[in-house]
Parts: C-alpha cells; structure tokens; sequence
C-alpha cells in the first residue's frame, strides 16, 4: 500500500491518504464529505476536518483540517485543500490557480501543489495554509470559485458546509 504524507512541522499532523482507500472510496462515488472531530489519545493533539473526494475524474473536491497542539486552548493552523484525479497528471507542468471569492479576485489565496500516482491515476492537490480571520472570510461567502490552468469550477455547497463545520467545532 503506497501512503502518502504532508508533514507541516515536527509535532504537526500528519496526512496520510492511503491510494488503494482513495480509489476504492472514488468507484463508490463518494461525493459527500467525511467530518471528524478527534484527539490523537497518543500525542493529545485535536484535528477537526471537512475530507472530500471527488466524486469522478476530473472533478475538484475541497476539504478544511484544523489542527489543535496539545494544551493549545486555539487551533495551531488551518489549511484548506483543492482535490482532483484522473488518469494523467492534467496539471503538473501548469499549476497556478486564481480565485474569487464572492465575484472579487483574492490574491491571498496561493495555493502549493502536490500530485500521488498510484498506478494508471493520478491524485492532484492544492494546499494552502490560512489563519482563522480568512477561513472565516471564506466560509461566510456566498460562492468561491476558482481556476486552474484554465480550467473553472466552483467549491459545492457540501464543501462550503464542511468548511464552517470546522470553523464551528474550533470556537
């Protein structure tokens, strides 16, 4: 089984996605985020997220992570994540994204990329880091949209709602 990790400082959390429960998860047509809210019983450490797949190649999925250190009364950071799959690396060699937020250009938002292959997919994701004043901002828009190399989308109602239900669980 292939994992994969995005380690954001020694006592952050560690995101490991592995490939064969994505696949299996996407040939179910997940379309519908995944909440959670737990404590790491080991380190004492908090997350809360929004984990969305997309629900077929080609399409973009949106998850929200909040992370809690131990002891931490406010979460350590937030990161908010575009996904997308297909069967090729569609943007590997063009990996810029735009946004608005509302109908404005919001330059903030600077997304890094990363891609996973496992076997003839590809997994695609933009990652960006954000404090609690934009992720507010952000969950209380109406409609964020944003592009990638040319390619539109917008973010889905079911991902704007995972959004502020972690903005809600880290009050």
């Amino acid at each position: 089984m292939v994992k994969c990790s995005l380690n954001y400082g020694r006592d952050s959390m560690r995101f490991h996605a592995p490939i064969a429960a994505l696949f299996f998860a996407i040939s179910l047509s997940a379309n519908a985020g995944l909440f959670k809210d737990e404590t790491d019983r080991f380190t004492g450490n908090r997350s809360a997220s929004w984990d969305a797949l997309p629900s077929k190649a080609e399409d973009f999925s949106f998850s929200t992570y909040a992370l809690y250190l131990k002891g931490s009364p406010a979460p350590g950071y937030y990161r908010v994540q575009l996904m997308t799959w297909s069967d090729r690396g569609q943007f590997r060699d063009c990996h810029h994204t735009n946004w608005l937020v509302d109908g404005a250009r919001d330059p903030y938002l600077e997304f890094e990329y990363s891609s996973v292959s496992a076997g003839s997919a590809v997994m695609e994701r933009f990652d960006k880091r954000v404090d609690r004043a934009n992720l507010e901002r952000l969950a209380s828009a109406k409609l964020i949209e944003f592009q990638v190399c040319g390619i539109e989308g917008k973010i889905s109602k079911s991902d704007m709602g995972g959004m502020r239900k972690v903005l809600d669980a880290t009050k």
